[in-house]
């Protein structure tokens, strides 16, 4: 038995194609990926002002944190003085690290003060390069980390916020925030970052921080774990579904900031 639209021919004496529709697994699915940046306020802080000394000494205290944790890492040569709390003992591996390193950023996004955003995540993102080499490879909050580090470095050299397009504060009228200096130093911090990830995943032959906990695939092909407890617990086994990923992700390693930086730097003159 025919249907109306494949008994009755369309404009031009066509018959009406009837289009499929889709499975109800993917139409019930699919859901818009969560924002990697959080949103920032409305306006910068104001220089000189109480909310901009709080939030230094809240950033400089958070980053100090981080590298005494760093220094005291676990190494297998000898056994960490540990403390109660966690901030009385070291990483036991980059994930930890990672995290600690993601709400830092989060924090200085936030802010929405160019002035100060483009200086802190440049020491991020020097802390990240410096201690990656220390750990073993975990390759989800590796990547999870720079490709936040990326898409804000990229914002910051466009002056709009790479997820929604809106213009982001202090860049108001066109203004150019980021200084050649500045330009010039993250380009060489880029560079170096995906060296060192190319050399820290080319060691050995296991992926640590396989994990055991339920792994989720997101839109920008990263995995989240539904147990963030199983991230600390370091399950050094092969992966050998994910080794085509993992080099496809080493190759996207500050991708957007990189295309970036060679634009803007060769159009000032930056690269000479």
């Amino acid at each position: 038995m025919t249907s109306a639209a494949e008994s009755h021919p369309g404009p031009g004496g066509f018959l009406q194609p009837t289009l499929p529709s889709p499975p109800a697994s993917t139409a019930t699915s699919a859901s818009p990926a969560p924002p990697v940046l959080p949103r920032p306020r409305a306006n910068p802080l104001k220089p000189g002002s109480s909310k901009e000394s709080s939030f230094i000494d809240y950033v400089d205290n958070k980053l100090l944190g981080v590298s005494r944790r760093y220094e005291k890492r676990y190494n297998a040569d000898f056994e960490d003085e540990a403390t109660s709390g966690i901030e009385g003992r070291g990483y036991e591996s980059f994930g930890e690290m990672a995290k600690d390193l993601e709400a830092v950023i989060d924090v200085v996004w936030v802010s929405g003060t160019p002035s100060l955003q483009t200086p802190y995540l440049l020491t991020t993102a020097l802390t990240t390069c410096s201690c990656l080499p220390s750990f073993p490879f975990q390759p989800r909050p590796t990547f999870q980390l720079l490709h936040k580090l990326d898409l804000a470095f990229y914002s910051l050299l466009q002056g709009t916020d790479a997820e929604t397009g809106d213009i982001l504060p202090g860049f108001e009228g066109g203004r150019v925030k980021l200084s050649t200096t500045e330009k010039v130093r993250m380009r060489g911090l880029v560079e170096r970052t995906r060296v060192a990830v190319v050399e820290v995943a080319a060691k050995g032959g296991s992926v640590a921080g396989a994990g055991s906990a339920a792994q989720t695939d997101t839109e920008d092909g990263f995995t989240t774990n539904d147990n963030d407890d199983g991230d600390d617990a370091m399950d050094e086994r092969q992966v050998e579904g994910n080794h085509g990923r993992w080099e496809m992700e080493v190759a996207r390693v500050y991708e957007r900031t990189i295309v970036e930086l060679g634009m803007s730097l060769d159009a000032s003159g930056g690269f000479g």
